[in-house]
């Protein structure tokens, strides 16, 4: 193991542990706010039902859907990898109840493919008026942005550190270390979150 990425994975390691203490509350924006039990890894994408329309057999959607999956404005791609994981990491963990849709909008014209996709529903779906009434605010910071390596070749790690005040169950929570994995896709422009999958 190299000296550089020592710390990384220490920062790792401490965050994966401190992931067990803390209750879980409502999860804006896909997961929970408090640290809590980490959710299980994604698994392989199982056979679509036979139900499903034609055209998304198989994995498959129409190209104009896939179109705007993958659309993103030249001012929405970064230039590198880890600027284009910092963004979104630091839209995804710096927000305010009342403005949760928004953010989810946001998150959704900042990213492509699944990621976009995510953010999208979230959107459509939240109903945040539990978090509205308990004033719930949510910042962070991103403490460590790692490539994966063997098996996880083609992820990245972001460790981000967060803190969640609110009144209710809200009020007192302590701040916690928050894992995601992540993809990125290289467009015309730059550099882009095509995934984002929190573990805990």
């Amino acid at each position: 193991m190299t000296q550089t990425r020592a710390p990384a994975l220490a920062v790792l390691v401490l965050a994966l542990a401190g992931c067990a203490s803390a209750p879980r509350v409502s999860a804006p924006l896909g997961r929970s706010i408090a640290a809590g039990t980490p959710r299980p890894l994604p698994v392989s994408p199982t056979p679509a039902p036979t139900g499903d329309p034609p055209s998304e057999r198989g994995g498959t959607i129409p190209a104009t859907a896939q179109a705007a999956e993958d659309s993103v404005s030249r001012a929405s791609v970064s230039s590198t990898p880890t600027l284009a994981l910092r963004r979104y990491a630091l839209a995804y963990t710096n927000w305010r109840a009342s403005d949760l849709q928004t953010r989810e909008r946001q998150l959704a014209a900042i990213s492509i493919g699944a990621a976009k996709l995510t953010a999208q529903q979230e959107a459509a779906a939240r109903s945040s008026a539990a978090l509205n009434t308990n004033h719930v605010v949510n910042t962070g910071k991103v403490v460590a942005v790692a490539p994966g390596e063997g098996p996880d070749t083609g992820q990245w790690v972001i460790v981000t550190l967060e803190r969640t005040t609110g009144t209710g169950p809200y009020a007192g929570l302590p701040p916690g270390a928050h894992v995601t994995l992540a993809q990125i896709r290289r467009t015309d422009g730059g550099w882009v979150v095509s995934a984002w999958n929190p573990v805990s």
